[in-house]
């Protein structure tokens, strides 16, 4: 890529192959520039130093020692990631962008927060949807009061076969058209043994102190995706395409032709437009980290919070694990917030630790060189 002005240098903490993918998408952003990165692991942090033409760092210490860094892209395992954004933040960094689930602990996920606060650090957890424009020009026009107020969310995604990996996705966006009001209580299930800590899929309810109510399905469905249901009219993303639609003045629900589509507000581009095509400079598109880069930048410079922040992370979580906590308890409700915050949800190995130890390592470096021709 040719030099550019920019405003923020950005270091990565984690060259493999989402690293590298999160360095992509911030490298293009007009305010950012990858300068350093920082893997023990060699091999992949000789490819990364190689793509971004930018010195290399066995440790983020060193990195942060011997470069200006305003962002950090910290893009570990679950694992080492409370240590390390914690230890970035102490080392008067700007901003840190994380991963899901940012730790298995809801305590780890509490300092990891309040240490950012106390430094004044920016923290964003995950690539998510929340982050994609969609939603938020669809989350602008319900707060205007053009469809009424949101009474109910319904996510008939499915369970999958995690609550904390990628059902974090589902809790954030849920979270979002709640208003991000706090949850006051939940009923969940899971797919397999509650007393285990490990992450399996599940399914429930969550009721907001604000009343609203999101459901989440346990099986897979025809119909997929997430449906906002508001006073006077509907949200709906089916995963490629977002709609809305508002009732007719006048109009009675029973007529069978009551709503009409509501034109203007949302992006006419599918939600991942050219996902995983290739740009003219020969590396793969993900349209979903260029919104999650660009909410981050624009969080620093404007001074407000990211899209996805620290503590929409740390609520997400606490939202799988009681689910969890709720079919412990017979499927009972579960108030929130939980007290008990050493409680765990351990993800999968593949988050939990290192992708290529825990995969076929050729496999991975198939991936990790896939991002770029």
């Amino acid at each position: 890529m040719a030099d550019k002005s920019f405003k923020y240098r950005v270091g990565v903490v984690g060259c493999g192959r989402k690293g590298t993918v999160h360095a992509r998408s911030f490298d293009t952003n007009p305010l950012a520039k990858v300068v350093a990165g920082a893997d023990p692991d060699k091999e992949n942090l000789d490819i990364f130093t190689k793509r971004f033409n930018c010195p290399g760092y066995s440790s983020y210490q060193e990195m942060l020692q011997k470069e200006k860094i305003d962002i950090v892209l910290a893009i570990l395992p679950v694992s080492p990631n409370p240590s390390v954004v914690i230890g970035c933040a102490e080392m008067g960094v700007k901003a840190i962008q994380c991963e899901k689930p940012m730790a298995a602990s809801l305590a780890d996920a509490d300092r990891m927060v309040e240490v950012c606060r106390k430094n004044n650090v920016k923290l964003a957890v995950g690539d998510l949807d929340r982050n994609i424009t969609h939603y938020h020009k669809a989350m602008e026009y319900i707060r205007s009061g053009a469809i009424g107020e949101v009474q109910s969310i319904i996510v008939s995604n499915g369970a999958g076969v995690e609550l904390a990996g990628g059902g974090i996705q589902q809790f954030s966006l849920a979270r979002l058209f709640a208003g991000d009001v706090d949850a006051a209580w939940a009923i969940g299930w899971v797919n397999g043994d509650p007393n285990t800590e490990l992450d399996m899929g599940g399914s429930g309810i969550v009721r907001f102190v604000n009343g609203v109510e999101a459901f989440f399905t346990k099986e897979s469905t025809a119909k997929y995706g997430y449906e906002v249901l508001c006073t006077k009219g509907t949200f709906y993303a089916d995963g490629q395409r977002a709609y809305l639609w508002k009732t007719k003045e006048g109009a009675h629900r029973r007529s069978g032709n009551y709503v009409e589509p509501v034109e203007g507000v949302l992006p006419t581009i599918g939600l991942y437009e050219n996902r995983g095509t290739y740009d003219a400079e020969g590396w793969r598109y993900f349209p979903r980290n260029n919104d999650t880069a660009a909410s981050l930048v624009e969080a620093l410079d404007k001074g407000i919070e990211p899209r996805a922040n620290g503590d929409n992370g740390r609520k997400a979580l606490e939202l799988a694990i009681a689910f969890r906590e709720s079919a412990r308890l017979g499927h009972v409700p579960v108030r929130l917030p939980l007290p008990n915050r050493n409680i765990r949800m351990v993800p999968a190995p593949t988050r939990m630790g290192n992708k290529k130890e825990s995969k076929e390592a050729s496999g991975y470096m198939i991936s990790l060189m896939s991002i770029k021709k």
